[in-house]
């Protein structure tokens, strides 16, 4: 395995490109797409709230994070409120105007036969036991294995780990973009390791936020992208950082917080929040 260690993610981010671009495992052409691909890699990030990047070429798409933290955080799985911001949604989703990879559906409003979501497993796993090896989140499940399925679910599934008082994160992909999926991921993920820690505060004040750990089966990038990648290369990654997250998004269930819910539906607050304003800022340029 490849592993791509650093204080933020521009840094590790950097590494793993450029070592996918310079030594692939594999150049081959699946489907008649000629790609670059490293088997099994990981991004180990030390400081989760540096998830953003700045490039003079390509840097962080904030505007497209912005409105995919509402499309997450809100639950929401339709494809007509992402598509607005990425186009590519409408050629993958299921014939009643559903995507299967919607994660914050997955896992907050997708519940078990218990009554209980994804999240709110995780989270009360580890409130019952801070040393819990079961605080895990599934996102491909059984039902996405159907034929003609166009959106089959990167993601496989995450685990938290409470170790030396720091909550750690820890998603693994079977399969991920190096331009359009890890940048968005990554930036998702580590809110949400964020938004854990302040329910898991409830029960242990003092805890501290750990590292984030992003592992990759299939690490890729297309032909169509090979020219994008190598005029990155040639210029800076700098650490860009997203604003602490104060204020929860959203309840131990997965329902919305009140003012979360305001900026879902109008997509702007007058809250002085700093992510709240974070998001309608970039979503509204």
């Amino acid at each position: 395995m490849r592993v791509y260690k650093g204080e933020n993610f521009a840094d590790v981010y950097e590494k793993s490109l450029r070592d996918l671009y310079e030594n692939p495992d594999y150049s081959s052409n699946p489907r008649g797409l000629q790609i670059k691909e490293n088997l099994n890699i990981a991004l180990e990030i030390e400081n989760p709230v540096s998830s953003l990047y700045i490039n003079e070429r390509r840097s962080s798409q904030k505007k497209y994070i912005a409105a995919e933290f509402i499309w997450y955080f809100s639950g929401r799985n339709d494809v007509e409120f992402i598509s607005e911001y990425a186009s590519f949604w409408k050629s993958i989703q299921n014939a009643d105007g559903t995507a299967n990879s919607a994660y914050g559906n997955l896992i907050f409003n997708q519940k078990n036969k218990f009554g209980i979501n994804q999240y709110e497993w995780a989270i009360n796993s580890l409130s019952l036991d801070l040393d819990s090896r079961q605080a895990i989140m599934h996102f491909n499940v059984p039902d996405h294995q159907y034929d003609g399925n166009k959106d089959f679910v990167c993601t496989m599934y995450g685990i938290w780990h409470i170790r030396d008082n720091r909550l750690n994160l820890t998603i693994h992909m079977r399969s991920n973009d190096a331009i359009l999926g890890t940048p968005t991921d990554v930036a998702f993920f580590s809110v949400l390791q964020q938004q854990a820690l302040i329910h898991l505060k409830q029960k242990y004040a003092d805890l501290k936020l750990g590292k984030y750990v992003h592992i990759v089966d299939s690490y890729h990038i297309y032909e169509k992208n090979f020219n994008l990648v190598e005029e990155m290369l040639n210029h800076e990654f700098r650490p860009d950082y997203m604003p602490s997250v104060k204020k929860s998004l959203i309840y131990m269930n997965g329902s919305q917080s009140s003012d979360f819910e305001t900026v879902c539906k109008l997509k702007e607050t007058d809250s002085n929040d700093e992510m709240y304003r974070w998001i309608t800022e970039n979503l509204n340029k």
